[in-house]
């Protein structure tokens, strides 16, 4: 995928899902007396919690947020992450000032709507490099 059709998708998913601040995703409520297991829970977490914007990226690409003990080397897919994330984060700095995506998505001021908003825009302005 290109960084224009990740941020695109990125931005589907936080509209869908909401955004999460503090974490790459919103880690669930345990529930024991519905019998489920914490690892159900992080399961439905990864794919369908609210995400914070690189979160959104990784579900993009993967699915899911990704997880250190269950996390696969895939070169591709960490090749697409990294261009995507080196793009929206120059497009930030260049357009609007912002030098540090996760201090801006943490801000208590940086909405959902504003996240999504900054996405599509970074996406439409997306170009393939000339070489």
């Amino acid at each position: 995928m290109t960084p224009a059709e990740i941020l695109r998708k990125s931005a589907d998913i936080i509209e869908r899902d909401g955004h999460n601040k503090g974490s790459a995703f919103a880690y669930p409520r345990l529930r024991r007396s519905q019998g489920v297991t914490w690892e159900q829970l992080i399961d439905d977490a990864v794919t369908c919690a609210p995400v914070s914007i690189e979160g959104a990226m990784e579900r993009a690409i993967w699915g899911k947020v990704q997880r250190f003990e269950t996390f696969r080397v895939d070169s591709v897919g960490l090749g697409e992450l990294v261009e995507t994330r080196n793009y929206f984060c120059d497009w930030l700095a260049w357009n609007r000032g912002i030098t540090d995506l996760g201090s801006w998505n943490d801000d208590p001021d940086t909405t959902a709507e504003t996240v999504v908003l900054l996405l599509r825009t970074a996406a439409d302005e997306w170009t393939e490099p000339p070489f």
